[in-house]
């Protein structure tokens, strides 16, 4: 049985590995697609008037704006998440009609490629890059729009089924919940068996952890891509290609640092309030609070009882002054009769 369970659980970490492998692989394209589209459209570009010029400087700046965004949804789209943070700098990258575009997008990368391959169209009807410049570019644009769509796949489809996924996790418990008795029917010595059997059930766990984990690669998990750590350099590439796109845009980056993007199911997601419990306030803190706002304010009887604090004192002393008197008279007399 536990030859069956280990051979189950190889063919899941192989099978997750490659998943793994086919996803980073697809990044690192992306990512390579993104850095030549930017260089090209940084170094292939001519202009004949001033008018021309400022055409060919709006329409890279309006490039390397849409290659932000479009990492940055990217990142939303993998994590499957759609609400935008409200400190959020992404209604300062994009027009007010761009902006309700992408809130009714359901898919949002593939509009963004689509602003990206119309940027480049404008920059060729205005005449700020000839013909087979914009086929180049477009040519990118195309690789990227088949990177995503192996991204989509790695995200939607599962690694192995999920009946394949469950019986590998209960096969693991019950075969680590039995082997300790299983090596102790053969091995009588308390302190071997003890070891043998948590070299087994770590391997095994080890094992199955290392397929679930690498089933979901764009994750927040530690060996998971670092998908905001990119948005960070690509940025940084862009103001140096384009360094108008620098002056405007340097002061309100779009990926910050301590940007992270969680899963709508992530409890990260819930603010902390929603996990603080209801504070009981007792019944006598509002009567204490009376009791003193009264002393302060002066109320009638409370000023009476101090008043009469001082007269009571007065009486106890006399009090007390006449019975030391009338005991030593009682002294004096029992002295007298004595004699």
């Amino acid at each position: 049985m536990g030859t069956t369970i280990g051979i189950l659980l190889i063919l899941k970490a192989v099978l997750a590995y490659q998943h793994y492998t086919s996803a980073t692989g697809t990044l690192r394209s992306f990512l390579d697609s993104i850095r030549l589209l930017s260089v090209r459209a940084n170094a292939y570009g001519h202009c004949s008037g001033e008018e021309n010029a400022r055409n060919l400087v709006t329409g890279r700046v309006n490039m390397a704006k849409h290659i932000c965004v479009l990492w940055y949804s990217l990142i939303f789209h993998l994590r499957k998440q759609r609400l935008i943070p409200k400190n959020s700098h992404l209604k300062l990258f994009l027009s007010d009609k761009e902006l309700k575009m992408y809130e009714e997008a359901d898919v949002r990368p593939l509009l963004v490629l689509l602003w990206i391959d119309r940027d480049i169209a404008n920059l060729r009807d205005k005449g700020c890059m000839t013909d087979p410049v914009a086929c180049m570019l477009s040519a990118e644009v195309t690789k990227l729009v088949e990177a995503f769509g192996v991204m989509e796949r790695v995200k939607t489809y599962p690694t192995v089924p999920f009946a394949y996924y469950q019986f590998c996790n209960w096969a693991v418990f019950l075969f680590c919940f039995s082997v300790p008795a299983s090596i102790a029917s053969h091995n009588t010595d308390f302190a071997t068996s003890s070891i043998f059997s948590f070299v087994v059930s770590f391997i095994y766990f080890g094992i199955n952890f290392l397929g679930n984990d690498l089933q979901a690669p764009f994750g927040n998990g530690p060996n998971d891509v670092p998908m905001e750590r990119y948005g960070l350099i690509i940025e940084n590439e862009l103001y140096q290609s384009f360094p108008v796109f620098r002056f405007r845009f340097e002061s309100f980056a779009l990926f910050q640092e301590g940007f992270v993007v969680y899963p709508p199911d992530d409890i990260r997601n819930i603010p902390p309030k929603a996990f603080e419990a209801p504070k009981k306030v007792s019944k006598w803190v509002p009567a204490r609070i009376k009791i003193r706002a009264a002393m302060r304010l002066g109320n009638p009887r409370l000023r009476r009882f101090r008043e009469a604090k001082a007269m009571r004192e007065r009486e106890v002393d006399q009090m007390v002054k006449e019975r030391l008197v009338e005991e030593a008279d009682m002294g004096a007399l029992a002295k007298a009769i004595a004699a």
